[in-house]
């Protein structure tokens, strides 16, 4: 795999605009244009660039920055704003739940575009009335300060993880699936045509959407229904969404981990975004499973999850590994980072027993006799490694310990991970993984890289993950993994997962098809 650009002769990284980009320009997203005098907004490193300028102080960042709107005063600092606030909050929790109620009920393609046609008269008054007045630097784009206006203020009301889970599970709303001919789906779901005759890589109308539910401890696929979220208490089964392009599931596939900070997301909110870039890297299938959230779980419940889905899509769907490429968006970042890690520790017989999935033995995760079994069924070889071709790392969340530089300071204006949810979600870590020692083995960051295969990481510079991501390609590199990285600015976490509306977000999408 080969980035779509590169750094110059010298091996030092490239400054890019927009114009670098033009050509990629995705077609099925609006169209956006940047100001003439905003100046660079990503940098791409290549696997031999000089990382030694991405660290910085987080805190020192922030003195440069446009705060709080452009205000001349904190308004979380005032404690009357705050107040009304919180009681607006408390007044229409429960206006909230039959509100979404209704909300759902609404077709598909209804929610979209009511959500498109508010933006298309949001966005032009913005643009005339303030401008690029709003957000954290005026080089990012008109479009990102417009969004900055209306998501900043989600740092005054206070974050129930019932409200995170009831916004991303509505993210297909943004990214809606779509016919060949660019219509938008009713519904997420479709049925496979019948096929009469033997079509080999026929294209479909539309992407077929299988609901997953199969128990690998009987090796028998369960009734189709189950919840979209996995909160069974059999973590034997499988379940999720795997989207199909062709009439036959193709050679390569996608193994996409959504985020949520292991607190909220789901894969039918996901389905749209992954839809989209599977048919534009050569028409992959995309394969997304559920994971059990906290804090209903813990954490080894969720990676658990995850090594038994990969098992599925190995062992049961016959997928090569060298066919698989994972994708993780913030959490699902970490646990991709983690699948990969806990093959490369079973590889080389140092998994800890004492330590996560080790409550599961003797169904050990890639036990040997899986292997075997897989490999006198002709699925694997005797060289074949379980280790997938590579991962595409979207802004991963990687470090459970106590939270330090830009996961401190960037909150005041990052707009998805920002105060409201830092105060929410910070603490389930330590009350779920306890002391800071277990905390550490539980963050990919702080165990090795090594064996892993080549990464694509995109992140933003402004984003409260910053720090982390970068510690993390350090240890990758220094571990001899081949590591190509896209670095945007003054943008927030996940900022990928807002390509319709940003043409930032449309950039790094593209960047990670062509990689």
């Amino acid at each position: 795999m080969a980035p779509p650009f590169s750094s110059g002769d010298d091996g030092t990284k490239s400054d890019m605009t927009s114009s670098a980009v033009a050509g990629l320009t995705l077609t099925s997203n609006p169209v956006h244009h940047r100001e003439k005098d905003a100046g660079p907004t990503f940098q791409v490193y290549s696997p031999t660039c000089d990382l030694s300028k991405t660290k910085q102080d987080a805190a020192q960042v922030n003195k440069g920055l446009n705060l709080n709107l452009g205000l001349p005063f904190d308004p979380r600092k005032i404690v009357l704003i705050r107040k009304i606030c919180q009681l607006l909050s408390y007044f229409t929790e429960w206006v909230e739940l039959l509100a979404f109620w209704g909300w759902k009920k609404v077709p598909l393609v209804v929610r979209q575009k009511i959500t498109m046609i508010a933006w298309t008269l949001y966005f032009p008054v913005h643009r005339v009335l303030l401008g690029r007045s709003t957000g954290i630097h005026r080089d990012a784009s008109p479009e990102y300060h417009a969004l900055t206006s209306i998501m900043w203020w989600g740092n005054m009301f206070p974050v129930t993880i019932r409200r995170m889970r009831m916004s991303l599970s509505q993210l297909h709303v943004c990214h809606p699936l779509k016919h060949a001919n660019g219509t938008v789906r009713n519904s997420p779901f479709s049925i496979l045509p019948k096929i009469t005759t033997r079509q080999t890589y026929s294209c479909l109308d539309a992407s077929v959407v299988t609901k997953i539910s199969y128990d690998m401890a009987s090796v028998q696929k369960v009734t189709d229904g189950e919840s979209s979220n996995k909160n069974q208490e059999n973590d034997a089964v499988v379940t999720g969404f795997l989207l199909q392009h062709h009439a036959e599931p193709s050679e390569k596939v996608i193994f996409w981990l959504y985020g949520g900070a292991f607190l909220s997301g789901d894969s039918e909110g996901n389905l749209g975004v992954a839809e989209y870039m599977g048919k534009q890297a050569g028409n992959r299938d995309v394969f997304i499973p559920n994971y059990r959230l906290l804090p209903e779980y813990e954490l080894d419940d969720a990676l658990h999850d995850v090594v038994l889905a990969y098992e599925y899509l190995v062992f049961v769907r016959k997928v090569l590994p060298k066919n698989i490429v994972l994708l993780g968006v913030s959490s699902g970042g970490g646990l991709v980072s983690r699948l990969m890690q806990t093959i490369s520790e079973q590889h080389r017989g140092e998994f800890d027993k004492t330590y996560g999935l080790a409550r599961y033995q003797p169904d050990a995760p890639f036990s040997p006799d899986s292997i075997c079994a897989s490999r006198a069924a002709g699925v694997l070889d005797d060289r074949s490694s379980l280790m997938p071709s590579g991962a595409v790392l979207m802004c991963p969340f990687v470090d459970y310990t106590e939270p330090k530089g830009s996961f401190v300071e960037y909150v005041s204006h990052d707009l998805i991970v920002n105060q409201s949810v830092y105060e929410v979600g910070v603490p389930y870590f330590a009350i779920k993984l306890g002391s800071h020692e277990q905390r550490k083995r539980s963050s990919p960051v702080y165990r090795s890289c090594r064996d892993l295969p080549p990464l694509c990481v995109v992140i933003s510079e402004h984003e409260a993950c910053y720090d982390q991501t970068i510690e993390l390609v350090h240890r990758a590199r220094e571990d001899g993994v081949t590591v190509h990285m896209g670095v945007w600015k003054y943008l927030c976490h996940v900022f990928p997962m807002l390509s319709t509306f940003i043409p930032e977000g449309q950039e790094s999408v593209t960047y990670m098809i062509n990689w």
